[in-house]
């Protein structure tokens, strides 16, 4: 019979055969089969739930911003007026609770979005960027390079170790390497870095506040996004 797709007699034919194929394994194979599917099942630990997760990595961002803190010296909040202080306390805390929802949705499979992707970035740079512009007078020194890049330096020696502590805490979820992952995990442990490099700053000016502390944090987040590409890219391999 010529092999004709839309011959209904062929298609007839195939159908029979493959019914006639179920069901005929043999039972020594189909011991064995289960026997090797049996051995191969391991208990799986149960996930936490979204506000339990998201609640550890809120508190781990709490307590690493305060005990950073005081190792660190506290001139700039004996400098900032009570305004400054509240505001950018809130924003801080705001952009950790944020980061910290948005990661525990990627870290428990099948979890709805709320909101976008893009707002968690968007949210919480339009508000650190527009209190330190709004907040601290704009006024530059002379010295706005060998005054800015210790503070950029100390962001990124600060983000780094909360970017591997906030990683160990993902591994309770369910961990897919991907650019996303890496961005978020960067957004958090930046958003952390940003109190610390805040409160010990003696700098307090709009230009140097913007561009060595929000430029650096703009740097290092599309870092964690690479990070997590190539992680991706050598797990795939």
């Amino acid at each position: 019979m010529p092999d004709d797709p839309r011959n209904p007699e062929l298609e007839r034919r195939i159908e029979d055969w493959a019914a006639s194929r179920q069901g005929n394994l043999q039972p020594e194979l189909e011991r064995r089969l289960l026997g090797a599917l049996a051995g191969s099942l391991a208990p799986v630990r149960p996930l936490p739930s979204p506000g339990i997760l998201t609640l550890a990595f809120f508190v781990v961002f709490i307590l690493l911003s305060a005990s950073t803190i005081v190792v660190l010296r506290m001139v700039g909040i004996h400098l900032m007026t009570n305004a400054a202080t509240i505001w950018m306390a809130a924003i801080f805390s705001g952009a950790g609770l944020l980061f910290s929802c948005d990661l525990v949705g990627k870290l428990i499979p099948g979890s709805r979005r709320a909101w976008s992707p893009a707002l968690t970035f968007v949210l919480p740079g339009i508000a650190a960027l527009g209190g330190l512009a709004l907040l601290f007078p704009w006024r530059q020194s002379g010295q706005f390079v060998s005054e800015g890049w210790p503070c950029a330096l100390l962001e990124a020696v600060i983000a780094g170790p909360a970017a591997a502590v906030f990683w160990l805490l993902s591994r309770r979820g369910v961990v897919f390497f991907s650019p996303g992952l890496g961005s978020v995990l960067a957004g958090l442990a930046v958003a952390l870095a940003l109190v610390p490099a805040q409160v010990q700053c003696m700098f307090l000016q709009a230009p140097h506040l913007l561009v060595w502390h929000g430029g650096t944090a703009l740097l290092l987040i599309p870092g964690g996004a690479m990070i997590g590409r190539l992680q991706r890219s050598s797990w795939n391999t």
